[in-house]
């Protein structure tokens, strides 16, 4: 047993008639030490005589104090790409559905910085970083730049892989401590138009069959897209007409409310697979692929400033205009606040605007003169 107290403390003595030490009662053995790395784990060595062992507890003692105050001398070099190679796989290893969608976007991080020492990445390089995912290979062909949004997504991406580092104690400290993420406008609501509306529907390609009924799902439930794709049969609960929902925004559980025309999308959907949205042979339909097919769509049918996500806000904006409470399209929505329902009021505040001057009698023909401007 290591010894605690005095100038032999974790030191610790095995008698062995083969030792080159002297122990207390004078016998042969081996002197050790027991100690705590700078990891937390416990050590216990065997070393030799006694005066080596205190040699090599004050050098172990010395080290833990140095990896406190210094620790980049101490910590060995580690680049970009292995991290984010490593974040991509446990990603996947976990089976999280946005996996190829933040291992697309973590390789143009990647691109964009290339393969740097990420063991003290400064904040200025991801400052840069962001004018740099400006564009991309998307918006460089409709002539373009990213929405703040879109940016966002790359560098939370990025701030996860380096927080994951950190906790390793793989690197020092992660840069977005003094980095702000671009301010975004969460007041979009864009709804289609009905034009806009047959057009599309018209322009979903048949292969795979699947695409179709996704979207009218989304359009019908206001689910996000990783939600939808995240979709199992055995989280389909008929009974209570709920989706529970596999993984969220708000990071817990959550569950989707059906409407019977929802409930007859999914009736009719073969079970090839686990998966609610697949293709034929059971591979699940990724968010990566639906957005590119939507904004395909989109571009033939010269249908412009459409996102895979308006679909959402298509939900909630329809269903206010039939006279749903906002509090209702809330919690459908599965909002944190109200504050994010309330983007959609001024839709039902036109309506009501329009629909207080519909037959209403003409000012100036009625009093004689002109109304008031």
């Amino acid at each position: 047993m290591a010894r605690k107290n005095g100038k032999d403390r974790g030191l610790f003595f095995k008698p062995d008639p083969t030792g080159p030490g002297v122990g207390p009662n004078r016998e042969s053995g081996f002197w050790g030490v027991e100690y705590y790395d700078y990891d937390g784990s416990r050590r216990r060595l065997l070393i030799g005589t006694k005066s080596q062992a205190v040699e090599f507890r004050d050098e172990k003692k010395a080290e833990k104090l140095n990896r406190r105050r210094w620790p980049e001398k101490f910590l060995p070099p580690i680049h970009l790409k292995q991290l984010i190679d490593e974040h991509v796989m446990a990603k996947k290893a976990s089976g999280d559905k946005t996996a190829d969608v933040i291992d697309r976007r973590l390789k143009e991080v990647l691109e964009k910085l290339g393969d740097i020492e990420a063991t003290d990445i400064p904040a200025t390089t991801i400052e840069r970083l962001k004018l740099a995912l400006t564009a991309g290979p998307r918006t460089e062909k409709r002539k373009a730049t990213r929405k703040p949004a879109s940016i966002n997504r790359f560098l939370q991406d990025l701030k996860a892989v380096l927080n994951r580092a950190l906790e390793a104690r793989k690197i020092l400290h992660t840069p977005f401590g003094s980095v702000e993420l671009l301010k975004e406008n969460n007041e979009r609501a864009r709804e289609m138009t009905p034009e806009e509306a047959k057009a599309f529907w018209e322009g979903i390609p048949s292969n795979p069959p699947v695409l179709t009924p996704y979207f009218d799902f989304l359009g019908e439930t206001g689910a996000r897209a990783g939600e939808a794709t995240g979709l199992t049969w055995p989280k389909i609960l008929w009974r209570d007409r709920l989706a529970e929902l596999p993984e969220t925004k708000a990071g817990k559980k959550q569950y989707l409310v059906l409407s019977k025309k929802a409930m007859a999308i999914l009736r009719n959907l073969p079970r090839i697979s686990e998966w609610v949205f697949c293709w034929p042979d059971g591979r699940p339909l990724t968010v990566d692929y639906a957005t590119h097919v939507f904004h395909r769509v989109c571009v033939d049918a010269g249908i412009e400033d459409l996102r895979q996500h308006d679909l959402r806000h298509d939900f909630a904006i329809k269903r206010l205009r039939n006279g749903v409470n906002i509090v209702v399209i809330s919690g459908l929505l599965r909002h944190g606040s109200r504050r994010s329902s309330d983007r959609y009021v001024h839709f039902t505040r036109d309506d009501l605007r329009r629909g207080a001057e519909t037959g209403s009698t003409d000012v100036e023909t009625r009093e004689g003169g002109k109304p008031d401007s």
